[in-house]
């Protein structure tokens, strides 16, 4: 008869016996095991060391000018002020230069303003209609006096009501619009610029019968800086001083000033170095950290000895220390020369007087050498970073590493099948000879 529960003739602990054979063949799992959780370690550290360069990138991002714009353009700004908000605003570029000036407001800019006329010159008869035939009326926007600069033709119907040549008039999208104000003297067509200045004055012409009237005068502004008498084509003037643009909101009373401060602003400068030297002390110490050895202890960093961390450490080192192409002519071509310094553990520190002396001195030339060393670092960490870099190659052969790993186990789990079945059925034959 057949025995099929181990143990029943001899008291054989069949069950038992393989299972500790089986613990000794699963062996090589356990080493699989051990050796997939060492690289998966790894995989973790690489992506907190490309954590800590992709924030070395972004922040040399902040040193780079944006496309068509200068260095000095981008951090060497101005901040400008009215003491009398109510007077004027200002604005400026990089053209501008810190000054104090005196302002005084004589005349503000403003939009010419007409009217058609009333009594027998009206436009329009009792009923309110055009008075003869219509025609082609052209609207000119241009300086009082001389040949418009822009004309827009309009076509009145014979027998228009003056809503319809308002309608008319606003469909042409000439630069003016046009009211209809019924008044004591009848209907009158106000027309108005859609804009102030002394090149916005209105002309009528085509249709005689449209005569009209002045309200009000297209006009320029006026203002004196520091005693000087100056004018605007509008109340926004931007030639008066290179750099700097007024924008004019109100007459002053007379004789009566009030103060344009603009002052260099160069924060924009220091808070991309800070960022700069922040996130590589950030870097420098996330890889001294994995890279680590404690003698005393006898652990390690989970990157200690790796190629990929010793090349990314000694790739950013060499643009640190070594100054970029575009800097080989100029007169500010290393980092220390602003007070960006190396300190003994490889991080650094902004010696802030150095770096004020150096923005005072030559601003232009400091925003040149950070713009550089920005171009330089963002192209160096694209190379270890970047789809293609160094790591994400590293980081993909640590995972075929872990794939072959689950190969290997796919194929020792197969066996052991094979084996406890093996050991199974011999020992089983054993308990029923020895039964």
């Amino acid at each position: 008869m057949a025995i099929t529960s181990s143990g029943i003739g001899s008291n054989l602990d069949v069950d038992g016996i393989v299972k500790q054979l089986m613990a000794l063949e699963k062996k090589p799992l356990t080493a699989l095991d051990v050796k997939e959780a060492g690289v998966q370690s790894k995989i973790s550290a690489l992506g907190l060391l490309k954590g800590a360069i992709s924030s070395l990138q972004a922040a040399t991002g902040n040193m780079v000018p944006a496309a068509g714009a200068t260095p000095l353009e981008k951090f060497n700004n101005f901040r400008a002020s009215v003491a009398d908000s109510t007077i004027a605003s200002v604005t400026t570029d990089s053209k501008a230069v810190a000054g104090s000036y005196r302002l005084e407001v004589t005349q503000l800019a403003q939009e010419h303003r007409l009217a058609t006329k009333t009594g027998d010159a009206s436009p329009f008869d009792a009923e309110g209609k055009l008075k003869g035939g219509g025609g082609m009326l052209s609207i000119g926007l241009g300086a009082a006096g001389q040949a418009p600069d822009k004309t827009m033709t309009v076509s009145i119907a014979a027998n228009s009501t003056a809503e319809q040549v308002r309608d008319a008039i606003n469909a042409a999208r000439a630069g003016v619009s046009a009211t209809v104000i019924n008044g004591i003297n009848g209907k009158q067509l106000a027309l108005v610029g859609n804009a102030v200045g002394s090149d916005q004055s209105i002309s009528l012409s085509g249709i005689e019968e449209l005569a009209v009237d002045d309200l009000q005068s297209a006009q320029g502004s006026l203002f004196k800086l520091n005693g000087i008498e100056v004018s605007g084509k509008t109340n926004t003037v931007s030639t008066a001083i290179d750099g700097i643009t007024l924008t004019l909101l109100k007459k002053s009373e007379a004789g009566v000033t009030t103060t344009v401060s603009v002052n260099s602003d160069t924060s924009a400068l220091s808070s991309a170095i800070d960022g700069f030297v922040k996130a590589y002390n950030d870097f420098n110490t996330q890889a001294t950290s994995l890279g680590s050895y404690n003698a005393a202890t006898k652990v390690a960093g989970a990157l200690n000895g790796d190629n990929g961390l010793r090349m990314a450490q000694n790739v950013l080192s060499s643009a640190l220390g070594n100054p970029p192409a575009e800097l080989a002519s100029k007169q500010l071509r290393h980092l220390s020369e602003i007070g960006i310094e190396l300190q003994k553990d490889g991080s650094l520190q902004v010696n802030r007087s150095k770096l004020n002396k150096a923005v005072k001195d030559d601003v232009e030339g400091v925003a040149n050498l950070v713009s550089a060393y920005g171009k330089s670092f963002k192209e160096v960490t694209e190379r270890l970073i970047g789809t293609n870099g160094t790591l994400a190659a590293q980081t993909e052969g640590y995972n075929t590493t872990i794939k072959g790993f689950d190969k290997q186990r796919e194929a020792i789990n197969i066996r052991m099948l094979s084996i406890e079945a093996r050991y199974r059925k011999q020992f089983t034959a054993l308990d029923v000879m020895m039964s």
